[in-house]
């Protein structure tokens, strides 16, 4: 019997593509329509943010819908749904007025764009690749900073031409986005090998792995009934919940802590983000492939060492003022962080199997939002009563609690596998 070729490497190149496309140029450079559209349209900073907000516990509710669709129905089509209801959402909110307005556009944008974004790209990568899982989930990953690094520059152009540029910048970001994932959708979105009478990709090196717990095996797994029942969820929702908590309540206040010591006006905080962007991107890569190399627990513990690192060289820079302390947070506390995405995606296969990936991995996407949100505000509160040096040590016990919980998980992941060798059902 002829041996079919294997498709998974055009699935990769379509989970890249949306890292680079969608969360490029619409979630990250979001942040730049803030100061021009409350400018033209005279909103308050304060009043936008809650679009950040509302649109983030919009897609947790968006990526729970959509995962059970994509699961169950066709993927292409869903993709190409859910991409039109996306650009659609923002043509319409370049004729927006009111905040109410884009309260609404942006809640039902994200509840389709959730469709484009961490979703498809972890449910993906997990079905067609089961050795390397982690390396090729890192890669497709690594899209959205380059995608972010890209797209930033050209949106800040349409954006700076007038004062209402940012509509035009709106609309050039829903067209790039509609005819390139349209196209992804129709000719490199692949569901599962099976569809496809071939086999996950395997390198056959799963038994050179040092402990059992790393090895890449092909068990199925539970459902989400059973998976959110187990001890292992738990500490799951603390993984992805300290990872939230960390990643936004040290990432947002970083360059106001930064610019609050140097009292420049904001220029060491430009360089400090421009270093940490470039290394995050080689650490979100790194990240994977030493997930593969030394297995989740060790590379985890190695990327809490590397936080605690970074948040002693912000708190060193609190006391001391030295310009090159700031650095250590854009060069060590970079490297980790692909822990907010890469971790999460490839723990909830490990833990939990492929059976119900989808569904479990939404519902857990919604505990990372909560996390993130409440890290924010966690930041605002604590440097308001004791100050930001002190704020850094708390995170740096955070980092701590992260790995703990990962420990834990990856137990609980060894306990559910005793039990439902064949899986639960």
């Amino acid at each position: 019997m002829e041996k079919k070729k294997f498709k998974g490497w055009g699935v990769l190149a379509a989970a890249f593509i949306m890292s680079f496309i969608p969360t490029g140029i619409m979630s990250n450079c979001f942040s730049l329509y803030m100061a021009p559209v409350c400018n033209n349209l005279g909103f308050s900073n304060t009043s936008w943010s809650l679009v950040n907000l509302i649109a983030s516990f919009a897609s947790a509710i968006g990526a729970m819908v959509i995962a059970g669709m994509y699961q169950k129905k066709n993927m292409k089509l869903t993709m190409t749904i859910v991409t039109i209801g996306t650009c659609l959402c923002w043509v319409v909110a370049t004729f927006c007025t009111a905040i109410w307005q884009f309260y609404l556009v942006f809640a039902l944008s994200n509840i389709f764009m959730a469709g484009l974004t961490q979703l498809p790209i972890s449910m993906l990568v997990t079905a067609w690749f089961e050795d390397k899982r982690a390396t090729m989930m890192s890669i497709a990953y690594a899209g959205g900073g380059l995608g972010g690094a890209v797209w930033s520059p050209v949106i800040s152009h349409f954006i700076s031409a007038n004062d209402t540029g940012w509509k035009t910048a709106m609309i050039f970001s829903a067209a790039v986005v509609a005819v390139v994932m349209v196209l992804t959708a129709l000719f490199l979105v692949k569901r599962s090998p099976a569809e496809y009478g071939t086999e996950p990709y395997r390198t056959g090196e799963g038994e050179k792995t040092a402990k059992t717990e790393e090895n890449s095996g092909a068990w199925i797994g539970v459902s989400k009934k059973v998976a959110t029942k187990s001890g292992a969820w738990f500490c799951v929702i603390g993984v992805v919940m300290f990872t939230g908590i960390l990643s936004a309540g040290v990432t947002t206040h970083v360059p106001n802590f930064v610019t609050s010591v140097a009292q420049d006006g904001g220029k060491l905080q430009g360089t400090v983000l421009s270093v940490y962007s470039i290394v995050s991107i080689i650490g979100m890569v790194a990240g994977g492939a030493l997930m593969d190399k030394i297995g989740i627990r060790k590379t985890v513990l190695g990327a809490a060492v590397l936080v605690i690192i970074g948040l002693a060289s912000l708190y060193a820079y609190s006391v001391s003022g030295t310009v090159m302390l700031a650095f250590g947070y854009s060069i060590f506390f970079a490297i980790a962080m692909f822990l907010p995405k890469v971790l999460p995606a490839v723990l909830m296969s490990k833990v939990f199997g492929t059976k119900d990936y989808g569904g479990i991995y939404a519902f857990a996407n919604l505990f990372f939002l909560i996390g993130a949100a409440f890290g924010s505000v966690l930041t605002s509160i604590i440097q308001g009563i004791v100050g930001y040096g002190i704020t850094w040590i708390v995170y740096m016990f955070v980092a701590v609690a992260l790995f703990l919980c990962v420990s834990g998980a990856l137990k609980g992941g060894e306990k559910l596998q005793e039990k439902y060798p064949q899986g639960d059902e």
